[in-house]
């Protein structure tokens, strides 16, 4: 599991309600509160691969001029040893 903490810089006229709604609804996004022009944002994914995809997916939505990654971090599960 990746879990990345996400700064989005807002445009000035960004429909902020609606962006809020689609992230709360999409299960990989926990958005937090608006501060002046940004958005933090928490993104949880399976690997990296689907976390790729999903700040394509964040990037292209009304509003967001740009997605900073403040934070990352990976939990791998330990194998089991023979």
């Amino acid at each position: 599991m990746l879990t990345a903490g996400l700064l989005l810089s807002l445009n000035q006229n960004a429909p902020i309600a609606e962006l809020t709604f689609r992230l709360a609804e999409h299960p990989a996004f926990s958005p937090g509160s608006k501060q002046g022009m940004w958005l933090p944002v928490v993104m949880e994914a399976s690997d990296d691969a689907e976390s790729r995809e999903l700040h394509d997916w964040i990037a292209a939505q009304p509003g967001v001029a740009f997605v900073d990654v403040v934070h990352v971090n990976f939990d791998e599960t330990p194998t089991a040893s023979t």
